[in-house]
Parts: structure tokens; sequence; C-alpha cells
């Protein structure tokens, strides 16, 4: 029988975003070669060339392959890889003087006691039905990103931009979220109890008993890294699509409120793994909008967003078809 463990590799799906972008193959990044034929050596007796539809001629090569030289001296920008670029985002963001612009509402010490119960209640009610979506959900940002995939349907070829986005979204909310988990209280009065507020601890520190079914972080537990990087997925995904509606004479957005649904299910699945309290949650929620507020300020941003907007054109007129 195989280990539970290893419904963790699903979460591999994510890879699809930096692999995709990358332009490899759908057969991943390891390709094998002849030791004692390497391909380098290969040759091609005849070369077939069309002249005519039905008609080919073949030519003997004027030269071996390992002396053809692709005449190239600038990286193609279309040959970055979606993960690696999304950095660039991410080096203007953290430009941005952000930690002095977000605040955060923090827990409530005398609600702490029914969160606990709230998780319990999940973990005796959801956890085995959940178990599948937590495993695949738990190592990375990659690993939620591949269910914004599954959902938009789309692929790094047929849509670039958007997967750098949604990669430079799950970059900089890592980022954001790693900053409060350690100073929660920033940015609020000096000297309120809110200022000097600590680290808090996780819910499975507090109640062994809940005893998640993955490993624990090594970083505290407010805000929730997961809802912070997949609310700001969601959000900048939700504005890329903004032009996508569901009829003509309904401009209601396609995507926005199945996205946010996703971010939700995802942030909840780690209430229901014991690994986060729900005001931990909420207040990665906030923090992704707060974000994506200074994100939307910065000028590579803002020329990513639009590139990935035009990937998704106003949707045809919806025709009736009545009977």
């Amino acid at each position: 029988m195989s280990n539970m463990g290893d419904m963790g590799d699903m979460g591999d799906m994510g890879d699809v975003g930096a692999m995709g972008a990358a332009g490899a193959s759908s057969s991943g990044g390891f390709l094998s070669d002849r030791i004692d034929l390497p391909f380098v050596d290969a040759t091609a007796d005849v070369v077939w060339i069309r002249t005519a539809p039905g008609e080919w001629t073949c030519t003997k090569p004027e030269t071996s392959i390992k002396t053809v030289r692709v005449p190239i001296d600038v990286w193609p920008d279309n040959q970055w890889s979606a993960n690696w670029k999304a950095w660039h985002i991410v080096a203007e963001f953290a430009a941005s003087c952000w930690q002095d612009r977000i605040m955060l509402d923090l827990w409530k010490h005398d609600k702490q006691d029914q969160e606990l119960e709230d998780l319990i209640k999940f973990a005796e009610d959801e956890r085995p039905d959940a178990l599948g979506e937590i495993l695949a959900q738990n190592s990375s940002y990659q690993d939620f990103m591949a269910y914004f995939v599954a959902l938009l349907k789309v692929s790094p070829r047929s849509h670039p931009y958007t997967f750098q986005l949604l990669h430079a979204a799950g970059l900089v909310g890592i980022l954001v979220a790693i900053y409060f988990k350690q100073w929660p209280g920033k940015n609020h009065p000096q000297g309120s109890e809110e200022a000097s507020r600590p680290a808090r601890a996780r819910a499975s520190q507090i109640c062994p008993a809940l005893m998640p079914p993955v490993p624990v972080p090594g970083h505290p537990s407010f805000p929730s890294g997961h809802a912070t990087q997949s609310m700001l997925m969601a959000l900048c995904a939700g504005e890329a699509t903004q032009n996508q509606h569901v009829s003509d004479t309904d401009t209601t957005p396609v995507w926005r409120s199945s996205l946010q649904a996703l971010s939700r299910r995802i942030g909840h699945n780690r209430e229901i793994a014991g690994l986060h309290f729900p005001s931990d949650t909420r207040a990665g929620f906030q923090l992704a909008r707060q974000t994506f507020d200074i994100l939307d300020e910065g000028p590579l941003f803002a020329s990513l967003l639009d590139a990935a907007t035009k990937e998704w054109p106003e949707l045809p007129p919806q025709s009736s078809n009545a009977s």
C-alpha cells in the first residue's frame, strides 16, 4: 500500500507554471542522452526540403550540427520562466516602503478559546473529506496556484502573462505575510497593546490534540500565508479578467466570485488542518487587499497586469436561444 503522504506529490502540478512559461516540454526538465553517441555528434545524412505542395527534394547538409549557430545575442523575453520574471515585480514592490503602509486587524484574545473550539469542530467534521486538498495545497504557493490554473483553464502558452501574474502574487504574498508574522502589530499606535503584540502561536501548539496531518510550518500563525497568497492571486486574476462579463447586458465579471471562492476554500483548508485560526485567515485576506493596492502603483506591475488583461478580451455577446 502506498504511503498516504505521496498524495502531496499532487502539489507538483504547480510546476507547470515555471515549466511551461520557460518553454519546456510536457515531459519535464530532464532529457536523457546516449552515452555512446551524444546528440551533439549526431548527423543528418540528408535534409528534406519542401519545394511545393506535394514536392520534396533532399540535399546533403553542408555542415555538422555541432557547427550550427543561431544568430542571437539577446535573451528572448518570451523565454523567461514566469516564476523568475515575477521576481522583478517583487523587487519593485520591495522598494515601495510597504512595511509602513499596511496595518492589520489583530486577533481578539477573548475570542481565541472559541476559535480553538471551531478548529476542533472542523477537524471532527471536515478533515477526512478535505484531506486530499490539504495535502495537495500544502508545500508552496505553486501547489495551490495549480488550482487557479485549473479553474481558469489556462496554460503557460495560452496565457503567459497571467501565469507571471499568479507567480508574482505568490512571491509578494509570502514576503508580506512573513513580515507581519514577526511584527503583527506593525503601524498600530505606539504604546498600544496592539503595537506590542508578539508573534502568535500556532493553534496546534496551544491544543496539541489538533495534530495537523502535515508538518507545522516553522513560522508564526498570524496572518495566514496561504490566505494572503491565494487571495492576492484571486485579486490579480480578477483584475486581469475583468473585461469578461456574464453577458452583454449583465456586466458582472465572470471570474471574480469563483476566484475568491477558491481562495476562501484554500484558506479554510488550513483551518481544517489545524494550522491556522479563522482570524489568521481573515487577516491574510485583509493583507492581500492592502498589498494589491500598493502593487498596483508600480509601473512594472501595471504593465504586467495590462498585458495579462489583454489575454482576456471581452466575451462575444450571448445570444438567446428561444425555443
